[in-house]
């Protein structure tokens, strides 16, 4: 479990504190004002924050069959939330900005986070004005991407990691619970998570529900994440990441030997937000809390997986469709 949590907090500083911004970069941009610094920051973080919120209504379930009575699972689940091709720049325009400006034209692309890593001479040169006087404060190249499927990964994605217990409950419900309690680390800061989930059995409602050749369900959750990053502890600088998920799908399988296939659609949702709290300060003025950004977005999704169970060890995979698709692989035990 210790590992777990590290790679949650790994994922989270990613996230929130990693932004490919050298810190010079980053008082450049509140140099042009807190609205303009907001809207370079929402457009540039967008993929980050908006895959790691499609991430958090993975791993939910790997059947539709509820436990028996008291039977539990215990699995674990590290998402891919990949990064669409659009998702990779971001269009800036002189005309949504009062105090940056790029000088090439009335508009460029620019890298997002999980954009390539471009070198200074491939970036455009923005030029950031004084909000008071309207003079140049400085001339910067505009940030770059990570370049994660040049560096590591066989594709741009988002990771997104999972933990829950699912215990069988009478009339055909499963209780699913999603819990990481407050985990600090050190000078890094801390995060906790709770999630709950709920899966009844639709057969018992049907008529003729002995005749059909799969299992359905329908299943209800909702995962609340929140965690406190460090940016600078002894200047008092934090950031605060919240995000929370809600998904409704209805749920169908069919177990052959020791393969259960199973598929869902249904609905799902996700709110992000993230803060940077405490005082920055630049060439020429301090700012007290001066970034918060916010992602919500809801609509239709769909998965479909397959789940291997030797004895009691299960092994899953798992491929979703939503706004940003998803490849899911887990692992875990089942018992009952």
């Amino acid at each position: 479990m210790k590992r777990i949590n590290k790679i949650f907090i790994a994922g989270l500083m990613l996230l929130s504190t990693s932004f490919g911004l050298r810190a010079q970069d980053f008082d450049s941009f509140l140099e042009a004002g807190i609205v303009d610094a907001n809207k370079l920051l929402e457009g540039y973080l967008q993929p980050a924050f908006e895959g790691f919120g499609n991430g958090l209504a993975n791993g939910w379930y790997n059947t539709a069959a509820p436990h028996k009575v008291l039977g539990f699972d215990l699995s674990v689940t590290v998402s891919a939330v990949r990064v669409p091709t659009s998702g990779q720049f971001f269009t800036f325009r002189n005309s949504d900005y009062d105090n940056v400006r790029y000088d090439g034209g009335a508009s460029v692309d620019i890298p997002t986070l999980f954009g390539p890593n471009l070198g200074a001479d491939d970036l455009p040169q923005l030029t950031f004005l004084d909000p008071d006087t309207g003079e140049e404060v400085v001339r910067i190249s505009a940030p770059t991407g990570l370049g994660i499927e040049e560096d590591f990964m066989p594709f741009n994605a988002v990771p997104v990691p999972m933990a829950q217990i699912g215990i069988g409950l009478p009339k055909g419900f499963e209780l699913k619970v999603r819990y990481l309690p407050q985990i600090d680390f050190d000078d890094d800061g801390g995060v906790k998570l709770f999630g709950v989930g709920l899966m009844h059995d639709m057969k018992n409602l049907l008529p003729a529900d002995k005749l059909l050749p799969v299992d359905l369900s329908f299943f209800v959750g909702y995962t609340q994440l929140t965690s406190d990053i460090y940016i600078d502890k002894d200047a008092d600088q934090t950031g605060e990441f919240k995000a929370n998920s809600f998904m409704f799908q209805a749920i169908a399988s069919k177990k052959i030997l020791f393969a259960t296939a199973f598929a869902g659609v249904g609905f799902s949702n996700y709110n992000v937000g993230f803060d940077m709290l405490g005082d920055y300060t630049t060439e020429t003025s301090t700012f007290t809390d001066p970034i918060s950004l916010n992602y919500k977005k809801g609509g239709m999704r769909a998965n479909v997986g397959l789940r291997l169970k030797l004895v009691f060890l299960t092994l899953t995979g798992e491929y979703s469709i939503a706004q940003y698709n998803s490849l899911s692989v887990g692992a875990g035990i089942s018992i009952r």
